[in-house]
This record gives structure tokens, C-alpha cells and sequence, in this order.
């Protein structure tokens, strides 16, 4: 299976994340949004940057030194495909039994309000450390894995990083892009798609984390084949 796909994967799975997604909408609708949300990106970025390329070093250099460091990460691919498949057989399995229209736990209107009332004064930095802390680190590291396992040039190493970088920005990114173009347009529908987030959250993120699951889990098994 092509390097490129289980990258491209983990990263729409990055950017599909309903904590995200909800959290950048808050920060486009604080009083200095533009310079907030900018800085949440640059956060987010940088963290990715380094996350990334810290999880690629470990497991390159463990590679080398074991002369079984490829299979190794294949493993260590598969069981993260497999821990994936659970979490979204086990979100969905919860979503199920909810009432209808109940909202998700940890998106609930009422923690919803608190986010609002906590980030109504946030700052440039603040943003900036609320997009490190949003990024996430083990679906990053999960990339880097992957790009490891398949002991590719350097060339190939960048292309997959970019393309995981695209695909896990994509979703914030746009966002900023719409409300860089239409702000008052953009506070409106940003915020009927948080509300719909935090009532589709689970069931959105258990689909893809079943999606990506199975990827992951049919590549690391074909490497260790």
C-alpha cells in the first residue's frame, strides 16, 4: 500500500477532530480573532513541525541501531490500527445508546459556554499555546511512524510530511481563509457548524477513526507479510 495513503489519512483524521474544529470557532469569535487565529496556526504548525520531526528521529535512529527496527514500527502500525478500530467501534457504540440529540460529553453546550466565557479575553500567546496543545501529538507521531517503517530518501520524507501538514491544517485553515473573506458572514455559519460539531462530533469521529483504523491496520499487516 502507497506511503502516501495511511499519511493522508491520519491527517484528515487530524483535521476532522470535533474538539478542533469547535475550539478554532471559539477563537475567530474573540475580539482580536484575526491575530488569535493566526497565532493558534502558527502554534499548531510549529508544534506539528516538532512533534513530527522528533517522533521521525527516535524511530529512524532505533531503526538503525536493530536490525528488526522495520518490523518493529510495522507492529507498532498495526497495533495503533487496531486501537483505532476499537476507539471508534467503542465511541459509536456510546453515541448509539444517547438519547437523540443529546450532545456529545465533551462538547456539551454548557462546556461549550465555559470555553466561550474562558477565551473571551485570550491573547495573541495564548492562542499560539492553544494550537500547540491542540495539535495532535500522537496521530503527528503516528506519520512519522509510518514514514519510518517504509525507510524512504529524505525527498520522500519532506513530500509526506507536506502532505500530512496540508491534510491536518486543512479544516482550521479554511476556516480562517472563509472568515479572512467574509467575517460577518463567516461568525453566523461558523457558528451553526460548531453546534452541528457538538451534536455529530462522536458519530463523525468514530467513522473516520474506524476508516483510518482499517488502513492502518491492512498496511501494517501486508509489511509484516
Amino acid at each position: 500500500m502507497s506511503l502516501i495513503l495511511p499519511v493522508l489519512l491520519l491527517g484528515l483524521m487530524a483535521s476532522l477532530s470535533p474538539a478542533t474544529i469547535v475550539v478554532f470557532v471559539l477563537v475567530l469569535g474573540t475580539a482580536r480573532a484575526r491575530v488569535n487565529a493566526a497565532a493558534f496556526l502558527t502554534g499548531w504548525v510549529l508544534s506539528l513541525t516538532v512533534v513530527f520531526t522528533a517522533s521521525y528521529a527516535v524511530a529512524a535512529s532505533g531503526t538503525t541501531e536493530r536490525g528488526d527496527g522495520r518490523t518493529s514500527v510495522a507492529v507498532l502500525e498495526t497495533l495503533l490500527g487496531a486501537g483505532l478500530l476499537w476507539f471508534g467501534a467503542r465511541r459509536w457504540s456510546r453515541r448509539a445508546t444517547d438519547p437523540p440529540g443529546s450532545p456529545d460529553p465533551a462538547g456539551s453546550s454548557r462546556g461549550t459556554q465555559r470555553l466561550v466565557s474562558r477565551m473571551a479575553n485570550l491573547t495573541p500567546l495564548g492562542a499560539a499555546t492553544v494550537g500547540v496543545l491542540k495539535q495532535p501529538w500522537a496521530l503527528t507521531s503516528a506519520a512519522a511512524l509510518v514514514v519510518v517503517r517504509d525507510q524512504v530518501s529524505l525527498v520522500v520524507v519532506a513530500v509526506a510530511f507536506a502532505v500530512f501538514t496540508v491534510a491536518s491544517t486543512a479544516t482550521v485553515a479554511g476556516m480562517f481563509g472563509y472568515y479572512a473573506r467574509r467575517p460577518g458572514d463567516a461568525q453566523v455559519r461558523l457558528a451553526m457548524l460548531r453546534d452541528r460539531v457538538v451534536r455529530a462530533g462522536p458519530a463523525v469521529w468514530a467513522a473516520v477513526a474506524v476508516l483510518v483504523g482499517t488502513v492502518l491496520l491492512v498496511d501494517g499487516l501486508l509489511a509484516l507479510t
